[in-house]
């Protein structure tokens, strides 16, 4: 069976990567290491082995430029430096062009679509949502790809860490306050508590004289 990477510990990294690219440094392998340890305490060993898994199973992008190996994230690659033919491993070339063509998939869209369809009161669990898109003739450009599922795992992550979805357990939810709050106006509803008194115009100060003025029943 193919090892994959955890889930976690790719999100740890990608964090990692960006973390050193707003450094203005290369994302290499030991600053990576370095940064994961840092923050998270694990063992430089276990990130060196999850950060290969996670280039191998194409959630990590590693390019090679004049013999010097960086890493980034496929959502946000960044600018890509020219990569020799030859020096992406075979093993990888596969992986790598199925995550690519995910590239654009709003994952968020596709779970949201997932929760709401399944219908499910307590929430729904990651093989449930991965059961209701494979059924969805539309996606099957989607779900066909090699990297559908490790790409669907990390697409729920996210949209947990960024509010998008709350999980209890293995069970996830739509957090919709949290979409509802990026609609709302910007604007305040509310009147100011007293507005500034209103000047009559000529004509109507003479409609007033002659009417008098008005008496309450």
């Amino acid at each position: 069976m193919v090892k994959l990477a955890n889930p976690l510990y790719t999100e740890w990294i990608l964090e990692a990567i960006q973390k050193v690219k707003k450094q203005k440094q290369r994302p290499s392998e030991e600053r990576i290491c370095h940064a994961v340890c840092a923050s998270h305490g694990l063992d430089k060993k276990t990130v060196s082995e999850q950060l290969e898994l996670s280039v191998q199973d194409g959630s990590i992008l590693k390019v090679t430029n004049k013999g010097l190996a960086s890493y980034k994230d496929p959502d946000n690659p960044g600018r890509f430096s020219a990569v020799k033919p030859g020096t992406i491993p075979k093993s990888v070339k596969g992986s790598r062009g199925a995550c690519n063509e995910l590239r654009n998939v709003d994952w968020n869209k596709l779970l949201r679509r997932a929760i709401e369809g399944l219908q499910e009161p307590s929430g729904s669990s990651l093989k449930n949502i991965e059961k209701y898109l494979r059924s969805q003739n539309d996606l099957a450009n989607i779900f066909n790809n090699p990297a559908f599922q490790q790409r669907l795992r990390l697409g729920a992550k996210r949209a947990v860490n960024n509010g998008r979805l709350l999980k209890d357990g293995p069970q996830y939810r739509v957090n919709y306050g949290s979409l509802e709050s990026k609609g709302a106006p910007k604007y305040s509803s509310t009147l100011p508590a007293s507005l500034p008194p209103v000047s009559l115009l000529p004509h109507e100060k003479d409609q007033v004289l002659k009417e008098g003025p008005e008496v309450l029943n």
